[in-house]
């Protein structure tokens, strides 16, 4: 299956693009969508490992399967002050 994660902030300036197509297998979760993002885009590599996914503006839980029908984002970790 393939999917599309919108990206932004560091995400999109890492990656030079504001989305991103991945290959999944089927019944893929999304630590392996995070797995798929690093190995395919390798400037991505840290923020895949330290930033959150969403789908539908929702956040969701890495053991959670990618849901196709969703739109999904990269969300990278967010500082302020």
């Amino acid at each position: 299956m393939r999917v599309t994660v919108l990206l932004f902030a560091g995400a999109r300036e890492a990656a030079g693009a504001d989305q991103v197509d991945v290959q999944l297998p089927d019944g893929a979760t999304y630590a392996g969508l995070a797995e798929a993002l690093r190995h395919a885009f390798p400037p991505l590599e840290r923020l895949a490992t330290t930033a959150r996914f969403a789908a539908d503006a929702a956040y969701v839980d890495l053991s959670e399967p990618v849901d196709l029908a969703a739109e999904i984002a990269l969300i990278p970790p967010v500082s302020g002050g």
